[in-house]
């Protein structure tokens, strides 16, 4: 039998990789770094840095689409 997850992601984001995201309401942020997530009002929310070094958290139900950059990351 297979375990499930209790991840709230369920691991499809990894840390320090550099991801294009897009949102619901139409904005999209290029080449921002994932950093994790975090509780806030109760709700798990992910966790980007921008190039500018600005944090931008994102609530999972309003994630239209994230893309993993090629080239940008030396992680991997």
């Amino acid at each position: 039998m297979k375990t499930l997850s209790t991840s709230y992601d369920d691991g499809l984001h990894r840390e320090g990789k550099i991801y294009s995201v897009g949102i619901n309401d139409g904005r999209g942020y290029t080449k921002v770094t994932y950093l994790g997530t975090k509780q806030m009002y109760g709700k798990p929310m992910m966790v980007f840095k921008t190039k500018d070094n600005e944090q931008l958290i994102v609530n999972q139900s309003y994630l239209t689409h994230t893309i993993t950059e090629k080239g940008e990351n030396s992680n991997g």
